[in-house]
């Protein structure tokens, strides 16, 4: 009978024994409430049993406390303002290491509370360093085919890194891409190559006064037309008006849409006009054309040809005007900015000439037999309802560009759309329909000089560097390690797991892939405690103490009776 008495009290000693740390796992919950991404504790009971070997008696044993951490349940994930906050909604560890340089225990964790250290590291509140795959140039993993900075297989823990955001300056993107998305407009008239110019020779200098030399006088006028444009000059001395052939010719040219070439001897000046759109036929009249000066009122038609490799009639100079033209802006390797004009000419049906050539010609170096300043020239063909049919290789190919001021060269690849025949070309570039000339998308990849502005973890895992520029660079993949049971990692100091026999092997997985949770940028999970919870297994817990308590205070008070049978 003593011994089921002591049997009894070593049973209440165990209850409070248990209870103390059921209290104990109760505290810890409710002191981490607050921390980020702590993972809640629940006690268990398992029984103790002693085999008495009789069934008539009972020998009791007690009660033992088993900690379990509720690792595999998901806290509330929360935003905040930080780019560098980062959480997992699903399974899944970031993980860390105890140091930033150097060989150290790879560990894991759910806290993605990280910012800079003094060197740029990035590391949690509980002083734990970030790990991820660095990306090579092209924003390739490691062990990816074409990455041979690090032939590393990305499953291998090896090929993380401590993530270093302190080394990233201002960057320059040279231009190697560029869309020319444009409509032309089929009702464009075909390219003739028809002009008329008028000459005249009025037996003086070009630099002589035509009203002192009796050639014209004042207020006699010149009006030029071609259709589109009229203009009128009157010969005079005031602002606008001509009175030398000299000054008739800046006063044409300065229209834009006429061209004027002065020529002949010292003393047998002379001074051709012609409209500038070669297609043009020119009408001169007026009391001056008409008169001394004998401008030739009809025009003279001569043979004008398109040939884009040839300055004296090309786009690139100037010397035809293009149909439709644009402009945009490509960036070397230095970050400078060079402006290239896109010129198109209807030279058929459902055919275009295209040149291309920098608006400074001083921007590139350009060697015979290539025209000056051009870069390129070839020729798009429409199929019949206005789609792409063909583009010249000299246009699909990469332009390459030398450009001038040591910026070295460029070979930039331009995507005119996708073209083929009558049902397979596209109209997602180029287009040929009737209406206005429009520009869909006109744009390259390039970019100047620019500063590093915020650094922030996206959805899919990447530690992108925002530069002032509008540019973006990846700089690292975040992996998040999977265990077949995490329930069975090690809990170490600092909100860390180490991995054990128990928990199996970690597993490497990219965001959402393979089983491995989601990450959430600007985002923390919090602790998964039910405060109320706790709360409510406290006063279990101490009512379960004070009844283990009872028992000892009961089992003495029984023993008690049985050493005063002695007296």
């Amino acid at each position: 009978m003593s011994f089921g008495l002591y049997g009894s009290l070593y049973s209440g000693v165990s209850g409070l024994g248990a209870q103390s740390t059921a209290m104990g796992v109760i505290s810890d919950n409710i002191a981490n409430v607050n921390t980020v991404g702590y993972k809640a504790k629940t006690t268990n009971f398992q029984t103790l049993v002693t085999d008495s070997g009789s069934e008539s008696f009972y020998a009791p044993g007690g009660v033992r406390a088993s900690v379990q951490q509720l690792i595999d349940q998901q806290g509330l994930v929360q935003g905040t303002t930080s780019g560098l906050d980062v959480a997992i909604s699903g399974d899944g560890f970031f993980v860390v290491e105890g140091k930033a340089t150097g060989t150290n225990e790879v560990l894991y964790t759910r806290a993605g509370s990280f910012v800079p250290d003094e060197q740029g590291y990035l590391r949690n509140a509980a002083g734990f360093y970030l790990q991820g795959w660095p990306l090579d140039s092209a924003g390739r993993l490691p062990g990816e085919a074409g990455n041979v900075t690090n032939t590393t297989s990305s499953a291998d823990i090896s090929s993380l890194e401590t993530v270093n955001v302190g080394q990233i300056s201002g960057t320059a993107v040279a231009t190697t891409e560029m869309t020319v998305a444009v409509n032309l407009n089929t009702n464009q008239e075909t390219y003739t190559g028809a002009t008329s110019t008028s000459t005249s020779t009025p037996g003086v200098s070009t630099s002589d006064d035509l009203i002192a030399a009796g050639v014209v006088t004042a207020g006699q006028t010149i009006t030029l037309s071609d259709g589109v444009n009229t203009v009128t000059f009157t010969a005079g001395t005031g602002t606008g008006e001509f009175s030398t052939l000299a000054e008739l010719a800046d006063l044409v040219e300065g229209t834009g849409s006429f061209v004027a070439e002065l020529g002949g001897t010292a003393t047998a000046g002379t001074i051709s006009i012609s409209a500038y759109d070669p297609r043009r036929t020119l009408d001169v009249s007026g009391t001056a054309a008409s008169g001394s000066l004998a401008l030739d009122t009809a025009g003279t038609p001569v043979a004008a040809t398109y040939d884009a490799s040839d300055s004296a009639l090309n786009m690139s100079s100037g010397a035809v005007s293009s149909d439709f033209s644009r402009s945009v802006r490509v960036y070397d390797g230095q970050g400078r900015g060079h402006d290239l004009m896109v010129n198109f000419l209807k030279v058929g049906n459902n055919e275009w000439a295209v040149e291309i050539n920098a608006v400074d010609k001083n921007d590139v170096v350009t060697t015979a037999p290539t025209p000056e300043a051009q870069i390129a020239a070839g020729v798009v063909t429409f199929n019949s309802d206005g789609t792409l049919n063909t583009v010249s290789t000299s246009l699909t190919d990469a332009l390459h560009i030398d450009w001038a001021a040591g910026a070295g060269s460029s070979d930039i690849t331009i995507d005119w759309g996708t073209a083929g025949p009558l049902g397979t070309g596209q109209a997602d570039g180029l287009r040929q329909y009737a209406g206005d000339y429009e520009v869909r998308d006109l744009s390259q990849n390039g970019a100047s000089s620019g500063e590093l502005t915020e650094v922030k973890i996206d959805a899919d895992g990447f530690v992108v560097a925002s530069f002032s520029n509008g540019e973006q660079k990846q700089l690292y993949k975040l992996p998040i390690a999977t265990f077949a049971s995490p329930q069975n990692l090690q809990e170490r100091t600092g909100n860390v797991f180490a991995q054990t026999d128990k928990s199996g092997n970690f597993n490497l997985r990219a965001s959402g892939q393979s089983g491995a949770g989601l990450i959430s940028p600007s985002s923390l999970e919090t602790s998964n405690v039910d405060l109320a919870s706790e709360f409510t297994d406290m006063i279990i817990t101490q009512r379960a103490y004070s009844a283990s308590s009872k028992i000892i205070t009961t089992v003495d008070e029984m023993l008690q009776e049985i050493i005063s049978t002695k007296r």
